[in-house]
């Protein structure tokens, strides 16, 4: 398989979005956890699914390395989710909020 590189352009500015939209998704869920605003974290789009948008909008003629990429993108998926999610945890029930319920917990953490 052979890739044109005049469409170098396709793919720096497809992932330089994508890297853009991914800073400014942090940005939003760190004010969100330092606003205590959890029911808007869950308004969020998830960080997979504007990954999988960016591959999944390329040209069909590049089928056989997207399906390489999403190969690579779900190989971990499971320990991603989990430490994630340990993380989200970590950040909501800390040692000053030591004393919230597991069930209070969990209604954070669902994203």
């Amino acid at each position: 398989m052979q890739m044109d590189l005049k469409t170098k352009d396709l793919w720096s500015g497809k992932f330089t979005e994508l890297k853009s939209k991914l800073e400014e998704l942090e940005v939003q869920k760190c004010m969100h956890i330092a606003q205590h605003k959890w029911t808007a974290l869950k308004e969020i789009p998830r960080v997979e699914a504007l990954i999988f948008g960016a591959w999944k909008s390329l040209p069909e003629c590049y089928s056989e390395v997207k399906k390489l990429a999403y190969g690579v993108l779900t190989i971990f998926g499971s320990t991603y989710s989990c430490e994630q999610a340990f993380s989200c945890m970590n950040i909501i029930k800390s040692k000053v909020r030591s004393q919230l319920t597991n069930e209070n917990l969990e209604s954070c953490l669902k994203l």
